[in-house]
């Protein structure tokens, strides 16, 4: 499956990579891209910022460059793209990410640190820590995207996984 992964310049987008280990990664960001190879990815560059188009631009990279599934990781990214599930699907293109009216209550303005787990549809594709807790969380809550699994008062709570 060929997954397109914004924020490529992040380290932080970096540790995703692993749960991804048997697709074809596009490492994607705004501006300039370093133009090196990789087995496990390649750089795309979004070209411009426009905070504006930012859901359209996304959507032409992705067919552009044929893309089955789109994770996109920066904070401006993630309402508009959120907005638009429905157009990218109609597309033939998964979108990592929860619905719009769910989306505030996996959103957080702290750092984000610990363990994290990338969820499709509420199925734990990948944990840097599995466990049963994290599954359950995952199918219980209709989970869509990368999260990190953080331990709360009420059990485990899930923080979607941004950048800035």
């Amino acid at each position: 499956m060929k997954i397109l992964i914004t924020g490529g310049k992040s380290a932080a987008t970096l540790k995703l990579l692993k749960a991804f280990a048997d697709d074809d990664i596009l490492l994607a960001d705004y501006g300039d891209m370093p133009s090196f190879s990789s087995a496990a990815y390649q750089m795309h560059s979004l070209g411009t910022r426009n905070d504006d188009t930012t859901a359209h631009t996304l959507l032409n990279n992705c067919l552009d460059e044929g893309v089955e599934m789109i994770l996109p990781l920066h904070t401006f990214e993630i309402e508009a793209v959120s907005r638009s599930i429905v157009l990218f699907e109609e597309f033939g293109i998964s979108v990592l990410l929860p619905e719009i009216n769910k989306l505030d209550q996996y959103l957080s303005t702290e750092k984000q640190t610990g363990d994290w787990a990338i969820y499709r549809d509420g199925m734990l594709l990948f944990s840097s820590n599995p466990s049963d807790e994290q599954a359950l969380i995952g199918k219980e809550a209709g989970l869509n995207g990368a999260f990190y699994i953080n331990a709360g008062t009420s059990g485990l709570e899930p923080v979607l996984f941004t950048i800035n």
